[in-house]
């Protein structure tokens, strides 16, 4: 019988230490998941990363409003989008009932027209829901967040610090919500 009760303790042991390694390895893929998610298809940064603050930009958006760093007072989502991009176009439809969510002035989407004029039919959808702001590669926002990769999303708080940045919409408005 005492033989029964140490092997019992001995596998009750080795459970726990395994599970306890489960968790560790688990927690560490989600880390490693979340770095990649924030990276373009050849390893670059798609965007900024969290914790970072923007430099100074400002432009204006289709609707004539300022669109600026230094006058978000409430995290603004932001989402980039190119018109020659497939996964811009399937991420869209996602973007459009997040950014629903949002007051109109909290959301921005910036179309990045490097051939100009094919951003017509996005623009028409995102108007809606956001202010839209279309500009080429090198336009005052697509720089000052360092975007390399479309579609590409993130979360600017006040004085232009990023909340969160990433390649995936759910990450971003996980922590919009929290």
């Amino acid at each position: 019988m005492p033989y029964l009760v140490t092997l019992v303790t001995l596998l009750s042991v080795l459970c726990v230490l395994n599970l306890m390694l489960t968790v560790g390895v688990i927690r560490r893929l989600r880390k490693h998941s979340d770095a990649l998610a924030s990276r373009s298809a050849d390893g670059r940064q798609a965007v900024i990363t969290e914790g970072s603050v923007a430099p100074p930009y400002a432009t204006v958006a289709t609707d004539g409003s300022a669109v600026s760093r230094d006058l978000i007072t409430e995290p603004v989502l932001v989402g980039f989008f190119s018109p020659g991009c497939d996964a811009c176009h399937e991420a869209m439809p996602d973007f459009i009932a997040q950014a629903a969510r949002f007051p109109r002035d909290q959301v921005l989407a910036v179309i990045v027209d490097q051939k100009g004029g094919l951003a017509g039919p996005q623009r028409e959808q995102l108007e809606p829901v956001a202010r839209v702001v279309v500009e080429d590669m090198d336009g005052p926002i697509t720089t000052a967040l360092r975007v390399q990769a479309f579609p590409v999303f993130a979360l600017v708080g006040r004085g232009g610090r990023i909340l969160a940045a990433g390649l995936r919409l759910s990450q971003v408005v996980t922590l919009a919500r929290a």
